[in-house]
């Protein structure tokens, strides 16, 4: 299965910051991660531990890379930025530095939009190419052509895991093979558990979990969003449950019909022609993908002839669909287009010029470690609601089929992948009471209660706000703010018992993705308000609930009183 980085995804942004970067690095002979980390820090387009410009660099600057913010940040826009064929490796045999290549160029010096370019760069996105040598899959599928091409066949609506079993998974250059995975995933339509099956043998055979599996297609659906070619939308025909899918546009549907019938040139047939028809096609490639978004070819109008007569024996009277800067080395590109990258200065950003602030980052960035070694016993009194008893029948269920506790809680945590409020309100209150607190859940659409559920206790009460997975994934700025408005309001109104010093909880499917940012602005919420807010994702939790009832092992209750900023607890 192609595996897809998962990386910034927004349109606007990544042309920005090609712009930002081109307009501060083109003059040198090449760039590397730290001149990237370095220009988007300084430009304030990038954030490190809740802060930004110098100090993010001086806080993410440690010996140890994977740990450095900054240039992890530069890498992720790197790596989209060179599937997309804007920049390409310096030297042949190493992927950094880079340089940028002649259609990264006319992205970051285009005046206005750029989408019809960014629409073609993405249909440019093949597998395998000369860039992707050290990549473990063998997939030769022009992604984006396949998606279309399966929306259609699939009656235009899919959700994203048959990305993976479909597109992701297929070569679809063999007609059989492209019919047959078609075929697949009709049969797996219908019955959800067919496709949770799949979709978990599709992840063992890869050696992965089942969330990074899922993860790869954020970015191909990101990208097929920002080109208009499909939408989101709520589907329960497709398996029986409502569930968020992906429904191709009209847009998608016109752009899969103006390239079917192309000559779709791979890298096995480019590297079989001969050296003449080699620099024609990759001239052809190119002036063609800028024709189609828009740009006027006509001074290079005579050499366009020319190379279509020279490569009229292999592609005939058709269009040519190739993207010479996402599939060959740069030096054979260059050559054939007749300019040269590589020349200029010497590299000049350096982040070690940033000293290191590790005790300020440490304490923004770190995430407590709850340890599950502590005997427990399940709170049986308070677990008296019918929600209650159906999660405990699950556990007990899956308990007895064999399963440990960290496979039940893989097991249970994807389950809730697509649980609305309905659903996901009552599960965060069963799992508080089995950890011991006597939890009350407000039914959504109920507009008398400020938050979605609350820990009554005689002295410190404490105020949820949840996020359900079909309102965000990853909990967001907005659930720390809105955590904080229920404890003010719990305070004023004192409708249940409580002190300023006990959390106020935001609680959701994932943690938030930017947690630097989170983390920051719960540190300023306790500078200015004084209180304490505490974050914590579905998983948790289940791992906390999970161990009580199958190990009888919990926590240190009192921590969750004074919980302040993001937890976590693995079983």
């Amino acid at each position: 299965m192609i595996r897809f980085r998962n990386p910034g995804t927004q349109y606007s942004t990544q042309i920005q910051v090609i712009k930002q970067l081109y307009n501060a690095l083109s003059e040198q002979a090449y760039f590397t991660l730290e001149d990237m980390a370095v220009v988007l820090a300084q430009s304030k387009m990038m954030t490190a531990y809740g802060y930004a410009g110098e100090d993010a660099l001086r806080l993410s600057n440690t010996e140890q890379e994977s740990m450095n913010s900054a240039k992890m940040n530069a890498k992720m826009y790197a790596e989209v930025f060179r599937m997309l064929g804007w920049v390409t490796p310096y030297d042949e045999n190493s992927s950094y530095p880079l340089v940028f290549t002649y259609i990264g160029i006319h992205v970051a010096l285009a005046e206005g939009d750029c989408s019809r370019l960014y629409e073609q760069c993405v249909l440019g996105i093949n597998t395998p190419t000369q860039l992707t040598d050290n990549l473990h899959y063998d997939e030769k599928v022009r992604f984006f052509k396949c998606a279309l091409r399966s929306f259609i066949e699939l009656d235009g609506v899919m959700y994203k895991h048959e990305l993976c079993l479909g597109p992701m998974s297929v070569n679809d250059e063999d007609e059989s093979e492209f019919a047959k995975m078609i075929k697949g995933i009709c049969s797996l339509r219908g019955d959800y558990k067919r496709l949770k099956k799949a979709f978990e043998k599709l992840a063992d055979n890869l050696d992965m979990k089942t969330t990074p599996v899922d993860n790869c297609t954020r970015l191909p659906i990101a990208f097929m969003k920002n080109c208009n070619w499909v939408e989101s939308v709520q589907n329960k025909s497709l398996y029986g449950k409502t569930m968020s899918c992906l429904r191709i546009t009209d847009h998608g549907i016109e752009i899969y019909e103006s390239i079917k019938n192309m000559y779709d040139l791979r890298l096995d047939q480019y590297m079989n022609l001969d050296d003449n028809t080699k620099y024609a096609m990759i001239r052809l490639g190119t002036y063609s993908m800028l024709m189609r978004a828009g740009y006027d070819m006509s001074p290079v109008s005579d050499l366009i002839a020319t190379d279509r007569k020279q490569c009229k024996n292999v592609i005939g009277d058709k269009e040519l669909l190739f993207s010479p800067a996402q599939t060959i080395r740069r030096n054979q590109v260059e050559y054939a287009l007749g300019y040269r990258m590589g020349k200029g200065t010497a590299s000049q950003y350096c982040i070690d010029t940033f000293n290191s602030v590790v005790s300020e980052r440490d304490a923004l960035s770190n995430t407590q470690i709850w340890t599950l070694n502590l005997p427990s016993e399940v709170a049986t009194s308070l677990l008296n609601g019918k929600e209650d008893a159906d999660f405990l029948q699950v556990v007990h269920e899956m308990s007895l089929s064999g399963k440990n506790s960290t496979q039940i809680v893989d097991a249970l945590f994807d389950n809730y992948e697509n649980a609305t409020q309905t659903t996901f309100y009552p599960l965060i209150a069963t799992l508080f009471k089995i950890m011991g607190f006597n939890c009350k859940f407000s039914r959504p659409g109920d507009n008398g209660a400020r938050w979605d559920a609350i820990i009554d206790d005689h002295n410190r009460s404490i105020p949820i706000e949840i996020k359900s997975p079909t309102e965000e994934q990853h909990l967001s700025i907005k659930a720390i703010r809105q955590a904080l408005e229920n404890k003010i309001i719990l305070l004023s109104r004192k409708t249940h018992t409580t002190s300023p010093e006990v959390s106020t909880l935001a609680v959701g499917y994932y943690m938030p993705n930017d947690r630097a940012e989170v983390t920051r602005l719960i540190s300023d919420f306790k500078e200015t308000y004084g209180y304490r807010i505490g974050v914590i994702d579905l998983k948790s939790l289940l791992s906390i609930s999970v161990s009580i009832l199958i190990d009888k092992k919990g926590f240190e209750k009192e921590k969750l009183y004074k919980l302040e900023g993001l937890v976590s607890a693995n079983i």
